[in-house]
């Protein structure tokens, strides 16, 4: 089974590395029961913090863009490192790389590709270049929730969603600006929607759990291409 896993960058932002060794171990036992996975790392507030000060001293949003790429390359290294010999040991930089990657049979970690586009959306096109059977978005919530359940607290979880009603919600509250991107962008939505992929959103506390995930046994949502 092909896996493509994006991970929040959030997870680089904890003072312990708990989940980092939790992802570390979970990645290593899926690769020996011969799972094929790639990962996308996020940029997490090192990347915002970046990002913030750029904009107040005047840097247009390629710029920021850039800035937050870098960041999730660092994080996509931090990763590689972590995982030694299953994985390729260089972070693929546009999908012609990572597709060169992929051949070689072992992990591939990736950051962002290119300004405007989010590592929602590197995620779906490294998932379709990969012919994956799913890819897995692991963020700071348990799914995908009817309307923000930051704001409101009587927001409920999704266990089955489409890609037209995830877009309508994300429609809502969604910010396409360097930094803000949240679960998929419009651009992550087209991709998924024209070669058909299967998403789960998931915790990415529940990590230790993830084949469990897969099978379709943990908390999460599982978002149906439409």
């Amino acid at each position: 089974m092909k896996i493509i896993l994006k991970i929040t960058g959030k997870i680089f932002d904890e003072d312990d590395i708990s989940t980092l060794l939790t992802l570390k171990q979970s990645i290593i036992s899926l690769s020996e029961e011969n799972y094929r996975i790639g990962i996308v790392t996020g940029g997490g507030n090192t990347a915002r913090k970046y990002i913030e000060k750029a904009r107040q001293l005047g840097a247009n949003e390629a710029y920021l863009d850039l800035l937050g790429i870098w960041t999730s390359r660092l994080n996509a290294y931090l990763v590689t490192f972590t995982l030694g010999d299953i994985a390729y040991p260089k972070v693929p930089e546009s999908l012609e790389e990572f597709i060169q990657a992929w051949s070689y049979g072992k992990v591939v970690v990736t950051g962002g590709f290119q300004p405007g586009q989010s590592t929602a959306a590197v995620a779906a096109l490294t998932a379709e270049a990969s012919n994956a059977d799913l890819l897995i978005i692991a963020t700071n919530v348990d799914g995908v929730y009817d309307k923000d359940p930051r704001i409101y607290k009587d927001a409920k979880l999704l266990q089955t969603t489409t890609t037209a009603e995830l877009q309508t919600i994300l429609e809502r509250s969604q910010s396409v600006k360097a930094g803000t991107y949240e679960l998929l962008d419009p651009m992550a939505i087209k991709v998924i929607q024209r070669s058909k992929i299967k998403v789960i959103v998931m915790n990415h506390k529940r990590l230790s759990k993830l084949k469990n995930i897969i099978q379709g046994n943990e908390i999460s949502t599982i978002i149906n291409p439409e």
